[in-house]
Formats: structure tokens, C-alpha cells, sequence
């Protein structure tokens, strides 16, 4: 047997005003019909809630009850609350993990005006390499990822969002910086080579051999960038990587197969994802629509 709320709620404003009359009012509705809810409830109850001829004076066992029930009627109204803000998305919290060229160039302004949308949203960002933030999705550490296609899981839905050209990177006065036509990988065997974790999404066979011929190896991109400012060589990096760092750097597209490639919503295929969650992906698909048209 379970109680309905309704009475109690009824309960407690007769409790509180002291009179049937005064919560019928606040409830809007007859006096009567307050009456007869309570009497079901001590029906249900098998125990008075009021005094019989006084003047809505509470019963010992009321008395006793009364913080459990406001407790009760109180959690009810706090869980229907927040059940209502999550479903019409005004709170709650999202995680997402994201390759860092994308997290830095184009979730910034996404994410300044979510925040101004749903400002009791919390979110969480995480940038990894392309093949670990595909892992963070399996494993459900976030509600959803921000990478390439490459690779990806069947139990991953991927949706294009954009497509980001891959090129050489150099400084501004080496011999490579003087074409702005595709650049070829020959053009490279002259020169020393900084491979980082962009080389591994390279299919194009041609380029297997002078990537595997490369000296260094500098995965962390602010360490990479600083060591082609210093002089050490030139590298590999999607055009989004470079964010505004072309002030004495050059961007060369590459020529061949892996001149392009395609970054997505990464999502677990057979998932419904969560009102907040779907209102920050319908924002990130909105901010890159205009670059898809």
C-alpha cells in the first residue's frame, strides 16, 4: 500500500494554518474536498490526524509524523524540480573529450554561448589524441567526443562536422615556406622531420618511408611548434592545430590521399543521449553548419 501525496500535501497545510478553511484556500479548492482527503488519508492510515471537535488540533501520532511526512512531501518536490530542469535542459552536466586542434579553434565560442544559454550547466572538456578520446566514449567517461573517423569502433556513431586540411609547417623563411602550392612528400626527404601524433593518421603510402625515417618525435604541440620556431625541422599538422600561431609560421597543404581529414561527433551508437547532453551537440552542430554548406 503507498500513500498518495496529495493528501499529504493537504495535511500539511491544514497542519500549518490551523484551519481547513485557510488551506482550502490556499489550495483552491472546497473545503470539503480538503476534509474528505484527509479522512481517506486516516482511513488508509488507520490513525487520526486530528482532534475530533477541536479546531484542526493535531493527534499525538500526527505530531509525532509531521517532520516525516514534510520531509517526504519536500524530496518530492525537489526531485520533481530537478527532473523538470534536466528534461527541459537547464541544469545537469556534460562531458566531452576532444582532439586538441578542434577544442581549441571551435569549442570556445560553442561553449561561451551554451554557457549563456543554460547557465546552470556545468561541462567538462578533455583534450586527447584521436584514438583515446574514442576510448573515453566506449568506456562512458564522457557523454560523447569530438575526433576523426579513423578507425572507429562499430559501437560508435561518427556525424561530419568538419573537414581540416593536413600540411606541412615551417617557419616563415625555410626553403619549403617559399610555394603555396600543395607541397609533396619528396619535398620533405631534404629536410630534418618532427613527427608527432598527426603522423599516425598519414595512410598515404608514399609517405611511410620518410616518416619512418624521422629523427624526432615531439607529440606535445607547444613543444613541437617551439622546436620548428627554434630551427630544428619542420612538421605535419592539421591546419585547425595552428590556431593563430601563423605570425612566423607557414601552412603548406599536403598533396595526395592525405591532404584532408574528417572530424565528427563521436557518440555510442545505441544510446539516447540525455536532454543537456543533445542541447550541446545541437550547439555544435550549429556553429559548424555554416562551414559545411
Amino acid at each position: 500500500m503507498f500513500l498518495k501525496l496529495q493528501p499529504l500535501r493537504y495535511f500539511l497545510l491544514v497542519a500549518d494554518t490551523g484551519s481547513y478553511h485557510a488551506a482550502a484556500d490556499q489550495a483552491a479548492r472546497s473545503q470539503p474536498a480538503i476534509s474528505l482527503a484527509i479522512r481517506d488519508l486516516e482511513e488508509q492510515l488507520g490513525q487520526s490526524l486530528f482532534e475530533r471537535g477541536r479546531h484542526a488540533e493535531l493527534t499525538p501520532f500526527a505530531r509525532e509524523h509531521l517532520p516525516q511526512i514534510r520531509a517526504l512531501v519536500d524530496h518530492h518536490a525537489r526531485v520533481s524540480r530537478m527532473l523538470l530542469d534536466s528534461a527541459e535542459r537547464r541544469t545537469g552536466r556534460v562531458a566531452l573529450a576532444s582532439i586538441p586542434s578542434y577544442a581549441g579553434r571551435e569549442l570556445p565560442a560553442v561553449l561561451a554561448g551554451f554557457a549563456r544559454s543554460y547557465p546552470d550547466v556545468e561541462v567538462s572538456v578533455e583534450d586527447d589524441t584521436a584514438t583515446r578520446v574514442q576510448q573515453r566514449v566506449l568506456e562512458r567517461r564522457v557523454d560523447f567526443g569530438i575526433a576523426i573517423d579513423s578507425g572507429l569502433d562499430p559501437d560508435l556513431r561518427f556525424e561530419h562536422l568538419a573537414e581540416d586540411r593536413m600540411g606541412l609547417v615551417c617557419r616563415a623563411d625555410h626553403p619549403l615556406a617559399a610555394s603555396a602550392q600543395p607541397c609533396p612528400w619528396e619535398a620533405l626527404r631534404a629536410h630534418t622531420l618532427i613527427t608527432n601524433g598527426t603522423f599516425r593518421q598519414v595512410s598515404d603510402p608514399e609517405a611511410r618511408a620518410i616518416l619512418d625515417a624521422a629523427r624526432f618525435h615531439v607529440p606535445n604541440l607547444v613543444s613541437l611548434l617551439a622546436m620548428v620556431r627554434g630551427g630544428l625541422g619542420v612538421t605535419l599538422l592539421p591546419e585547425l592545430a595552428l590556431l593563430d600561431e601563423r605570425e612566423d609560421l607557414v601552412f603548406r597543404p599536403l598533396a595526395g590521399d592525405s591532404a584532408t581529414r574528417d572530424i565528427g561527433l563521436i557518440s555510442p551508437r545505441r544510446e539516447t543521449p540525455r536532454p543537456v547532453v543533445r542541447a550541446l551537440m545541437e550547439a555544435i552542430r550549429a556553429q559548424a553548419a555554416p562551414h559545411r554548406s
